[in-house]
C-alpha cells in the first residue's frame, strides 16, 4: 500500500509539472478529468486488490502488477489528450524524463541496493573524503591465565590500513524535448532505473571480477584480489583448484574444499555467489547425479537457493562460460573482507544547456564511490572470501 501511494505522489508531482502545457490544450480539460477520475478507480481497484491477497504486501515496487493494467491506464491518458501513441525517440536517441524527483528518487536509490547484488552483501559506508584509509583488525588480543594476584600480561590488536578511493561514476542520456512534451507519466521511472541498473551491475562487475584495470575503473574486486596472491594459482590459500578446467570436470569434492577453506569466523554469514548459468550447468546436475536422498541435503526447494548449507546468491557479474585458471564461484562474509566506501550517493539530475541545439534535454545519474577487498588472505591463510577456480589447463 505504501508503494502504491509513494508512486501516486510522483504521479500526481508529474501531472503538476505538465500544468503549462495542459493549460495549452485547455479543450481537452473536461475529457482529462474523467480519465483521471478513471485513473482514482484503478488505483482505489489496485488498492483492493492488495488488500485481498492479489498484491504482496513487500511488492517490490513495481506500480501496476500486470503489464495490460498499464497499457491500458497509458492508453486512457492518450486518448483523453487526443494524441497517438509515440515512439520513445522520434530521431533515433534514447529517451527519458524529468520526473526523477522526491519519493522517486528515495525509491530509486533503495532500488539500487537490491539489483546490486556486491552493493546489499558487502560493507557500504559514507567516506567523508576522496581517498583514505581504514582499519582492519589483523591480529586479535592475547588471553592469559595469571595466578592468584598475579600480574596480567599485556597484549596488543593488530591493525592493517585499507586504502580506499572514491571515484566519479556517470552516465548520460540525451532526452527529445518533443518526448517530454508529450509523456505525462512513467518516463521518469524509466530513465531512473535504468541508472540505477546500469550502476548497480557496473558495482558487481567492478565488486566481483575487478582486476585493477581501467575497464573497472582501476578498482580491484574479490577476483582480482585472490588471484594477486600469488602467480601461482595453487599457492593461494583461499582458491580450491578444480579438478580440471572445463565444467564438466568439476565434482562436488571441489566444493566440499572450498568450505573447508572458509575460517570458521565466516561460517554463519557466508554465501554463494555464483552466476545462474553456472548453478544450473554445474551444481544442480551434480546434485541430480548424486541421487534423490542427496538433493534435500545439498538444495532446497525453497525460493532461496542454498548449496551446502549456504545460500546462493545469483549475480551476472561472475563467469558463464568456461575458461583456464577461472575463479567460477565465491564462498564467503563479504562483510568481512569486502568495502564499497559512499562518497556520494546516486544523483540524477536534467540540463537544457548541453544539447541546446539538438533541442534535446540531457539527463545524467552520477555516483562518487570506491570498491576494495582485503579479506582473500595470502599464501598460507585463508581470508573470510574464499572461491573455487578451474585448473591452468
Amino acid at each position: 500500500m505504501q508503494e502504491i501511494q509513494k508512486m501516486l505522489r510522483t504521479i500526481e508531482k508529474g501531472f503538476q509539472g505538465s500544468q503549462k502545457r495542459l493549460d495549452n490544450v485547455e479543450a481537452t480539460n473536461a475529457e482529462m478529468k474523467d480519465a483521471l477520475r478513471d485513473y482514482g478507480k484503478h488505483v482505489r481497484a489496485l488498492s483492493r486488490a492488495q488488500m485481498d491477497g492479489y498484491i504482496e504486501p513487500d511488492h517490490p515496487g513495481v506500480f501496476w502488477p500486470t503489464e495490460e493494467q498499464a497499457k491500458e491506464f497509458n492508453e486512457l491518458i492518450l486518448k483523453a489528450l487526443g494524441r497517438r501513441e509515440k515512439t520513445l525517440d522520434e530521431t533515433g536517441i534514447g529517451g527519458g524524463s524529468v520526473l526523477v524527483g522526491g519519493d522517486l528518487k528515495d525509491w530509486l536509490i533503495q532500488k539500487l541496493g537490491i539489483y546490486g547484488r556486491f552493493r546489499a552483501n558487502a560493507m557500504v559506508f559514507p567516506i567523508g573524503q576522496n581517498s583514505g584509509q581504514l582499519p582492519k583488525v589483523s591480529a586479535d588480543l592475547t588471553v592469559y591465565c595469571p595466578g592468584e594476584g598475579g600480574a596480567i600480561t599485556q597484549s596488543d590488536m593488530g591493525f592493517q590500513q585499507v586504502t580506499i578511493t572514491a571515484r566519479k561514476w556517470a552516465c548520460l542520456a540525451a532526452v527529445t524535448n518533443e518526448l517530454i512534451e508529450d509523456s505525462l507519466v512513467g518516463i521518469g521511472q524509466i530513465v531512473g532505473m535504468s541508472a540505477t541498473r546500469s550502476m548497480a551491475k557496473q558495482e558487481d562487475l567492478v565488486g566481483f571480477v575487478g582486476d585493477g584495470t581501467s575497464t573497472y575503473f582501476g578498482m580491484t574486486g574479490i577476483a582480482g584480489a585472490l588471484r594477486a596472491v600469488d602467480a601461482i594459482i595453487g599457492n593461494i590459500a583461499g582458491l580450491k583448484v578444480a579438478s580440471g578446467n572445463a565444467y564438466s570436470e568439476i565434482t562436488l569434492a571441489d566444493f566440499d574444499g572450498v568450505v573447508a577453506l572458509l575460517p570458521e569466523e565466516a561460517e554463519n554469514s557466508a554465501k554463494w555467489y555464483m552466476s545462474k548459468t553456472f548453478y544450473y550447468t554445474v551444481v544442480w546436475p551434480l546434485a541430480r547425479t548424486a541421487g534423490v536422498a542427496n538433493i534435500f541435503e545439498i538444495l532446497s526447494d525453497r525460493k532461496s537457493k542454498y548449496f551446502m548449507g549456504f545460500e546462493v546468491v545469483f549475480t551476472s557479474a561472475m563467469p558463464t562460460a568456461e575458461a583456464n585458471s577461472q575463479i567460477c564461484a565465491i564462498l564467503g562474509y563479504l562483510q568481512l573482507g569486502a568495502y564499497l566506501g559512499e562518497r556520494r550517493e546516486l544523483t540524477i539530475e536534467e540540463s537544457k544547456d548541453v544539447y541546446f541545439a539538438s533541442d534535446l534535454l540531457g539527463v545524467r545519474a552520477t555516483e562518487r564511490l570506491g570498491i576494495t577487498v582485503h579479506g582473500v588472505g595470502d599464501t598460507s591463510e585463508a581470508g573470510p572470501i574464499v572461491g573455487l577456480i578451474t585448473a591452468a589447463s
